[in-house]
């Protein structure tokens, strides 16, 4: 764990809670679509997207709107890099178009100073972003990097950076969670709307899973997925959701055989016609 002063604020940044926060985001953005209540208005992450496991691993959170980030965690640390659209490595970093190399280094102006033993968490964290802008270059515009001891990079550099609301949050997370990333009077009226329409189950049953699956694989109980699942999904749906979670050891009750994944088509999380 290690804090460093961010304007008027004091920045924490600790790799488990990280890994933590992560996870709950990543199992909350995934239970959000087969919960027929709807019983959560907004999930903390839109578009969430896993790889590697809790030792060795990363985690994309992005709005859908093109705006996200990605956190990557070693044993050495944590690597984080953001981006907010129109705001890339060229128009941020100042990374020349010559310079593109649709890799890693199209971002790496992002962890000025990067220690070498947090290079393999760099080179994950870089995996997981999207390509695009004219170039297809790698897309972050700015990022942070902590070793336990040390923490640095460009969002401490430029705190006004486009995107920097996004990293910061890494270092203000709230009971274990990341904080949804809008302005405070926007996530009140979010959190009455969960309140309104009855979330506190959901989110406990998030809670008690994170805290299961940060110990080993483990399953939903019975009364578990009553819970969650007073009326059964679309199956489909719930395939999906369970792929998902099996990603990180969380698993169905007496792990039902789960059908391959199917080729490319509509989107099941998306509201589907008819």
């Amino acid at each position: 764990m290690i804090a460093r002063a961010y304007g008027d604020r004091t920045l924490v940044f600790d790799r488990e809670a990280i890994v933590r926060a992560a996870l709950y985001a990543y199992v909350e953005g995934s239970l959000i679509h087969i919960d027929p209540l709807k019983r959560l208005a907004i999930a903390v992450s839109a578009r969430p997207f896993w790889k590697g496991d809790f030792q060795q691993g990363a985690f994309y959170n992005g709005n859908g709107c093109g705006d996200y980030e990605v956190v990557a965690w070693t044993e050495a640390g944590v690597v984080g890099l953001g981006l907010e659209l129109g705001a890339g490595p060229i128009e941020q970093l100042d990374l020349a178009i010559s310079a593109v190399t649709r890799g890693p280094e199209d971002v790496r102006g992002a962890v000025p100073g990067l220690p070498a033993e947090l290079e393999p968490t760099f080179l994950l964290a870089a995996s997981m972003l999207e390509e695009g802008g004219t170039y297809m270059e790698k897309l972050a515009g700015v990022g942070f990097w902590f070793d336990g001891n040390r923490v640095d990079g460009s969002l401490f550099h430029d705190p006004i950076a486009a995107g920097a609301y996004r990293l910061v949050a890494w270092g203000a997370l709230q009971d274990g969670r990341l904080p949804l990333l809008c302005d405070p009077e926007t996530a009140a009226v979010w959190a009455e709307e969960n309140a309104r329409r009855g979330a506190a189950p959901i989110q406990a049953l998030v809670d008690a899973l994170v805290a299961r699956a940060l110990k080993g694989p483990t399953e939903l109980t019975p009364a578990e997925v009553e819970t969650l699942l007073p009326t059964p999904p679309k199956p489909e749906r719930l395939f999906s959701v369970q792929r998902r979670l099996k990603m990180v050891g969380i698993t169905w009750p007496g792990s039902p055989e789960i059908p391959p994944e199917p080729p490319p088509g509509p989107n099941p999380f998306l509201p589907q016609a008819g």
